[in-house]
């Protein structure tokens, strides 16, 4: 399979066709203290590349590939390392885990009838309620209602974020899935300076559930309510996203509000996330536990303020607060002054230094940087 793309390659270039790329390429680099203040070195990258086959305006096959670096958990298990993380990252003395060949992620077939309205086969991927916040922005790992599901089978792509996919989920061998979400403009709220939409979500499992992380559920219902505004000078946004899913016999549920705010050149960030667990007395086989979700916290709080210099850098002071859900890990804290460059459009570049306060976490800080490119 890892010759696939350029045996795709070659065949377009016999056929005439036009073959574009696109992706993105996340890398970062780490030195996390240790509590002894023992350097503890790190390197991570996440490389997602997609090559479009256009056979006529219309009719598009779409083939992807993926490489990613590895780190090696507590269990010995090899597990994909997280960009930016404390201790989900790969070791910069171990190339290969860090060194990846190009793996097969993907392909499938769209024709676009008219615009807005696509249909497409092949491997079909989504995910819903993904964290703006930067250490979770990525759906792959974390998410508020549903992180990155995959499945081969139809689907159809209306508007800018519609779909309904139907198909084979990879859940197991007999399973079937269905996804569904399209966002809404609200009546009234569809102006060049005031926006409101709401995108509801509906994901069922028909045949053994879904199994990811240790989690099972038949279905996932979430909605993802998003209201901006616009002035001259003052620009503001809220977002709210609730999930729910079953789990145990009980039905999880989990908030999130991602307000922010920008004045001139100072601008303001935040991600708030809580989820409803059991309290530390309840006992038996319908307790709500953190390993019923899709985050390692039961709640957390992320606010940056940040200031712009100019268009090409600008200066934040992020700041953290983690509750893990269980009770014998206690609360942490995390400062992280960040500076921020962009040498040019799709591209940016993070320098960074972090410290935690807290017995829950287990690295007291660390400084690097982070770059994110897209193509």
């Amino acid at each position: 399979m890892r010759f696939l793309p350029l045996i795709t390659l070659l065949a377009c270039a016999a056929l005439a066709a036009d073959v574009s790329f696109e992706g993105t390429l996340e890398a970062d680099y780490g030195n996390y203290l240790e509590k002894n203040f023992k350097n503890n070195n790190r390197a991570n990258h996440d490389l997602r590349l997609k090559m479009n086959i256009d056979m006529d305006e219309n009719v598009r096959a779409v083939v992807g590939t993926a490489s990613k670096s590895f780190y090696v958990n507590s269990a010995g298990l090899v597990e994909n390392s997280r960009i930016r993380h404390k201790t989900e990252a790969t070791p910069i003395s171990s190339d290969s885990l860090r060194w990846t060949a190009f793996e097969f992620d993907g392909i499938s077939l769209e024709w676009t009838v008219s615009r807005g309205l696509t249909f497409i086969f092949g491997d079909l991927l989504y995910s819903f309620g993904a964290f703006n916040y930067y250490f979770w922005r990525n759906p792959d790992y974390y998410a508020a209602i549903l992180p990155t599901q995959r499945l081969r089978g139809l689907g159809v792509r209306m508007g800018e974020d519609g779909y309904v996919y139907l198909g084979a989920s990879d859940s197991n061998d007999k399973s079937g899935r269905i996804a569904a979400s399209y966002a809404f403009l609200l009546p009234g709220f569809n102006k060049t300076d005031n926006r409101f939409t709401m995108a509801p979500m509906f994901d069922f499992v028909r045949g053994g559930g879904e199994r990811n992380s240790g989690h099972y559920h038949n279905y996932t219902f979430g909605v993802d309510a998003n209201y901006s505004r616009s002035y001259t000078n003052l620009n503001y946004a809220l977002r709210g996203i609730y999930g729910m899913h079953p789990s145990s016999g009980n039905l999880v549920n989990t908030f999130t509000l991602e307000p922010s705010f920008n004045y001139k050149s100072f601008s303001l960030a935040s991600t708030c996330y809580w989820a409803l667990l059991s309290s530390d007395e309840a006992t038996g086989d319908n307790v709500i536990a953190i390993d019923d979700t899709y985050t390692p916290n039961e709640k957390f709080i992320y606010v940056e303020p940040s200031f712009s210099f100019n268009r090409k850098f600008s200066m934040g002071m992020g700041f953290e607060w983690h509750k893990p859900g269980a009770e014998e890990v206690p609360d942490w804290f995390l400062l992280a002054p960040t500076g921020y460059l962009y040498p040019t459009a799709g591209v940016d570049l993070a320098f960074w230094i972090s410290y935690a306060m807290g017995k829950g976490n287990n690295l007291p800080g660390g400084f690097g940087i982070s770059s994110s490119v897209k193509f």
